[in-house]
């Protein structure tokens, strides 16, 4: 049986949620394939059955040896949050995994916040595991940072049909003022007014006396697959296809300056970030700036998988000696700190 601990403050307009959840012999947990799914136990302690209720938490196990851990959260109101999940290891120390920024969240509806893979949990070459306590528990630390925390009541109010409207303008292509042909030089008929101020580089093409602002139509070098679906994100704000080819849309979104469309890029890569593809990965992040992608594989580098990555295809085929220089320096760096902290005692 798990324990749920929760403790609430307020800070100006912002009530902060922190929910510690201990979950015991968690290796066994993973270990039986039966298990798919694990939620938090309602409180029967009625000071505390409230704040129980006000936030419900849940890892899902995918794979067929429970190898993912996917892991959700759910309120029973519609509210406004910051999220943030840490990771309790041993020695006292803490690992923040993810911070997702202030949005909006349906109520009762599971939200995915995190995913964890067994491989890092689960030591089974004798590592010295930190990811678990002494005891063998999983300890996971969630705050949720409400802001505005006002109950309404919302039953009555229609869903907001923007995002589906500029769809429809996008795909009628009505009163358009602009072609856009992809590397294939398939047209789309689309609007000088959405471009411009959803990308700061298509803006360009209308602000100056350029080919593209006298001939109205813009050459992308993006293939016609992709090109659609980055102005799909560009007219509706949505990527329901970035889980199939992250690897392209992150260059054209860090080609066409879309910060959003990247960050999701960032988030779908690292989801499906192994010791096969860390390489690659790393370097597509250096290739497109993508700041929090390369944290988060040299981070993943670093927690026990360097020798395992050093085996693979991609590390044979690296060329880039700076690329090698930085993760050897990410991974040492620690070491280093230790042993100077050492020398200083």
């Amino acid at each position: 049986m798990s324990s749920i601990n929760y403790t609430t403050r307020t800070e100006g307009q912002t009530k902060i949620n922190t929910i510690i959840w201990t979950v015991p012999n968690f290796i066994s947990l993973l270990d039986n394939k039966a298990t798919r799914e694990f939620r938090t136990a309602k409180s029967e302690d009625p000071t505390v059955d409230a704040l129980d209720s006000r936030f419900q938490l849940k890892m899902q196990f995918l794979g067929r040896d429970n190898d993912i851990i996917e892991i959700y959260f759910l309120s029973p109101n519609p509210v406004f949050l910051k999220s943030i999940l840490t990771i309790c290891l041993k020695r006292f120390e803490e690992r923040s995994i993810v911070i997702k920024e202030y949005h909006t969240v349906q109520a009762n509806k599971w939200q995915y916040l995190a995913t964890l893979f067994k491989r890092d949990i689960a030591s089974y070459d004798g590592r010295d595991n930190i990811f678990l306590l002494s005891d063998g528990s999983l300890r996971l630390k969630f705050q949720f940072m409400v802001s505005n925390d006002i109950k309404v009541d919302r039953s009555n109010v229609p869903e907001a049909q923007l995002s589906n409207d500029f769809e429809n303008l996008l795909n009628n292509g009505i009163f358009s003022d602009v072609t856009m042909k992809s590397a294939e030089q398939i047209e789309y008929k689309v609007h000088k007014a959405v471009l411009a101020s959803r990308s700061a580089v298509l803006k360009a093409h209308f602000e100056h006396n350029t080919t593209e602002c006298t001939t109205n139509i813009v050459e992308s070098p993006l293939e016609s697959e992709v090109l659609r679906d980055v102005l799909n994100f560009i007219y509706t704000d949505k990527a329901p296809r970035v889980d199939e080819m992250p690897e392209k849309l992150l260059a054209a979104a860090d080609y066409y300056q879309l910060s959003r469309l990247k960050s999701l890029c960032e988030e779908a890569l690292h989801k499906k970030l192994t010791v096969e593809n860390a390489i690659e990965t790393l370097q597509l992040a250096d290739l497109h700036s993508a700041t929090a992608l390369k944290q988060l594989t040299l981070e993943f580098i670093k927690d026990g998988q360097a020798k395992l990555i050093t085996k693979t295809e991609g590390w044979a085929n690296v060329k880039s000696v700076e690329l090698i220089k930085r993760i050897y320096e990410y991974i040492m760096a620690d070491d280093y700190d230790t042993e100077l902290k050492q020398s200083l005692t």
